[in-house]
């Protein structure tokens, strides 16, 4: 439940929260110091308005754009983010200096944490990286769900959709639920905190 979840990751979702909210891709992200201290966090801005390039606008590389690069040790920073990185965000992750990465929940469609095992630029650079799965993984699945049935609906691929499925059905059963009612869009329209949906989420799993 949302009061169990740790301050980075709640900053995280917060954020993925909010770029669902504006209508992009809802996946936040979070840096921390080897304090715990948050440094900094973004969103996917996909859909904004000031958004200039929508498809590279990730929450990972707006981020990452952002960083001071002057706070310090860079290697003992650690990234979290509620998606796994795509191509373009492991990359970007990985050239910024960072070595510590969390993400909530795997992208069985384009996540690219596997590089840090096979490709031999990233296997020299030792990245320590961890999927916390769980309650976590199932809410940022069950999101990113929902906004792919929208998609559908509008004619896209349900490609991406089938490989969630395939991976945590039970989220994308769940997503299904709560789009027949569009109960996540009103509860976006109603501006309803992260934690509040977050719970919800969790209550239809049980």
């Amino acid at each position: 439940m949302w009061k169990d979840v740790p301050v980075p990751w709640k900053a995280a979702f917060e954020e993925a929260w909010e770029a669902f909210r504006a209508g992009s891709v809802p996946i936040g992200a979070a840096i921390c110091d080897e304090s715990g201290i948050i440094l900094i966090h973004d969103r996917n801005r996909s859909n904004e308005t000031t958004t200039v390039n929508r498809r590279i606008s990730h929450a990972e590389a707006n981020l990452l754009k952002r960083l001071d690069t002057s706070v310090g040790d860079l290697y003992s920073l650690t990234l979290y983010t509620t998606m796994e990185p795509c191509p373009m965000c492991m990359g970007t992750a990985v050239m910024a200096g960072i070595r510590h990465l969390r993400a909530a929940s795997r992208d069985p469609y384009c996540g690219m944490v596997h590089l840090a095992e096979t490709e031999p630029y990233y296997t020299e650079k030792c990245l320590d990286y961890t999927f916390e799965g769980g309650e976590l993984e199932i809410v940022q699945l069950t999101i990113q769900s929902y906004r792919e049935l929208r998609y559908i609906e509008r004619g896209a691929s349900p490609k991406v959709l089938e490989k969630f499925e395939a991976y945590l059905p039970c989220a994308v059963f769940v997503s299904r639920m709560l789009y027949t009612d569009k109960i996540l869009d009103k509860l976006a329209e109603k501006n309803a905190d992260i934690s509040e949906v977050f719970d919800f989420i969790l209550s239809m799993t049980n």
